[in-house]
């Protein structure tokens, strides 16, 4: 294995020193400085499911297909595929010319060996079970538990076609080519039987920027010089990713201007973003990011669910706690994704329904006053609740905290006592990682890997899921889920996606479903090209600089990336070689006091 080169940065060793440092003006130093709340945590697209390691990701690598963030229904388009692929009658052959004339950042050039090598590597790391990405890959498993992997083989048919040969035809196998864990790898610079190493590897892509050097404080990427796409005028060369733990630090550091774009916006900083001179504002728009809580289906039962589900006060959670900037999740699957049904019957806030669900299942009296407050308020004062959960948060959290509060409020209402637990986000993550009986109530949230309902819904269901947090294990809808996966013809599959969410939503109520984002874009003025969409992904490839720049491209950009050899040590960062180009050393003293503090691990899609 090729060990990459990664050059430390010893000045954080200094940091104390330097704290006031500010870092240095967009146009000064032509650097755009992004803040974010996360850095990448898995480096390997193998791995990676959370959305800051995915965001570097799509910026470093690219698959077959991807999709046209300028178009509002987000059509796909061929990107290393020279055009759409063509189908076997079975739909169980999927066959793609290549585009040619595409470089690797090592300088390695891109064919048909490449697609191979790179899906082989998935499926050995699968079946290894090395890769978190499994269910993505093989997702008829929780079903049909003998069932093999997706992809069964891919065929070389020439230097510049494949065949994808599937073991069960698969609808959403084209938008799964989308994302980030099908994305193309160097097999010159990647292990092919283990996983690349955030503190000792480089990703090595053909994207529009390499990824040069991460330490716990910043990631840095650089423009590649040959990439196959296309760029605008003035667009940006250089990117550096600052970490940001304190939310309202990155948002002060935005709207001094040391920084040109951040990950999110806090509501109360939107007046001053408004009247800021040098500040873009874009309109609200709804995400497709769902925030829902989870309830232990294991240890809750359906009664209980269904009581709760119609006892709590969403108003409150969307106009009090949200702000406003939300508007009420009512499916698993939400608007903006594919076969989104607009038309179930989501629960309300009525607490006379909920307390009339439990007299008619028998865990209430039958003689229980329905209109008496007092009544359901005694048992839980008097220590005879109808039963006891517990809400789960991480401390820190203040919209957690304050969810929870409510939880204990509304509930109690209906006679059901509410105990909360605060706890170290490591302690918190670790139970939304698999330790699932340890959780009753959490909150929690997920976005789309790739557009698609099931993309939703069966990892977020399947009992068989490490995502299924809330481990519901329900046959019909297994049954569903399966079905929908290899349903070909759109509007039966359509009706199959429909049946699942009214089932979900108005019987088996599994979760507590909060709410949808309503979010503003912000920007430096100095920016533009930046292509908000529904997937909320990234594209720096299409950003550039508003007013004319020059750069001096030999003496600042390498061409490409050297990964080094398995001896190079972070000493090698005084020699002569690429190092950080473009920084001095107190520049970097600077840009790592803004930047204090540990990544918190999140090695799931889920956005937490």
């Amino acid at each position: 294995m090729k060990k990459g080169r990664i050059y430390a940065l010893l000045a954080v060793l200094m940091v104390s020193a330097f704290a006031s440092a500010p870092v240095s003006g967009t146009l000064d130093d032509l650097v755009f400085y992004y803040g974010v709340g996360s850095l990448a945590v898995d480096l390997d697209p193998h791995q990676a499911w959370d959305s800051a390691s995915i965001d570097l990701i799509n910026q470093v690598a690219e698959g077959l297909f991807g999709y046209d963030l300028a178009d509002p229904e987000l059509g796909i388009v061929p990107v290393l595929a020279a055009a759409a692929g063509t189908w076997n009658a079975e739909a169980t052959e999927y066959t793609v010319t290549l585009k040619q004339g595409v470089t690797f950042h090592d300088g390695t050039a891109f064919d048909a060996e490449d697609v191979k090598w790179s899906f082989d590597r998935l499926n050995w790391l699968i079946e290894n079970e090395t890769s978190q990405l499994a269910e993505l890959y093989e997702p008829l498993a929780g079903t049909y538990p003998d069932t093999p992997l997706l992809v069964e083989s891919v065929e070389i048919v020439d230097s510049y076609t494949v065949t994808f040969h599937l073991n069960y035809p698969y609808v959403p196998f084209v938008p799964l080519l989308c994302f980030s864990g099908s994305v193309i790898l160097s097999s010159e610079s990647t292990p092919a039987e283990e996983l690349l190493d955030i503190a000792t590897d480089f990703l090595v892509g053909t994207g529009p920027y390499m990824h040069t050097s991460q330490s716990s404080r910043f990631t840095q990427t650089y423009y590649f010089r040959d990439w196959h796409g296309t760029r605008p005028d003035n667009y940006l060369r250089e990117i550096l990713w600052i970490l940001y733990e304190d939310g309202t630090a990155k948002n002060q550091e935005f709207l001094a201007g040391g920084i040109d774009w951040v990950d999110g916006i806090l509501p109360e900083f939107l007046q001053q973003y408004n009247e800021s001179e040098d500040i873009m504002l874009g309109d609200q728009r709804q995400g497709t990011v769902i925030l829902y809580m989870g309830m232990n289906n294991k240890q809750i039962d359906l009664t209980m669910r269904q009581a709760i589900s119609w006892a709590f006060d969403y108003d409150y959670v969307i106009e009090e706690l949200a702000l406003g900037n939300a508007v009420r999740l009512t499916s698993p699957v939400p608007e903006g994704i594919m076969f989104h049904n607009p038309d179930l019957d989501a629960p309300f806030y009525n607490v006379t329904n909920a307390r009339q669900i439990l007299i008619d299942a028998g865990v209430a009296d039958a003689a229980a006053p329905l209109e008496d407050d007092a009544y359901w308020l005694a048992l839980v004062d008097d220590g005879t609740p109808l039963a006891t959960y517990n809400y789960t948060w991480n401390t820190g959290n203040e919209f957690r905290a304050n969810l929870g509060i409510l939880t204990q409020d509304n509930l109690k209402y209906i006679g059901i006592d509410v105990e909360l637990t605060g706890m170290t986000w490591a302690e918190y993550l670790s139970r939304l990682l698999g330790d699932f009986d340890k959780l009753q109530l959490y909150m929690i949230g997920w976005g789309p890997d790739y557009n698609d309902p099931s993309n939703f819904i069966n990892p977020l269901f399947s009992n068989t899921s490490h995502s299924n947090g809330a481990q519901v294990n329900d046959p019909h809808l297994q049954d569903l889920m399966a079905a929908g996966l290899i349903e070909t013809d759109p509007e039966a599959r359509r009706d199959l996606y429909y049946e699942m969410q009214e089932y979900i939503v108005e019987t088996l109520m599994p979760w507590i479903f909060l709410y949808v984002g309503l979010g503003y874009g912000a920007w430096s003025v100095n920016i533009g090209g930046i292509l908000r969409n529904p997937m909320g992904n990234i594209q720096f490839s299409s950003m550039y600089w508003a007013e004319d720049v020059t750069y001096d491209e030999d003496t600042i950009f390498p061409d490409t990336i050297d990964t080094g050899d398995d001896d190079a040590t972070d000493d090698d960062a005084t020699d002569d070689g690429p190092g950080i180009p473009g920084y001095s050393f107190i520049g970097l003293l600077g840009a790592a006091a803004i930047a204090m503090g540990e990544i918190g691990r999140a090695s799931c899609r889920e956005r937490v």
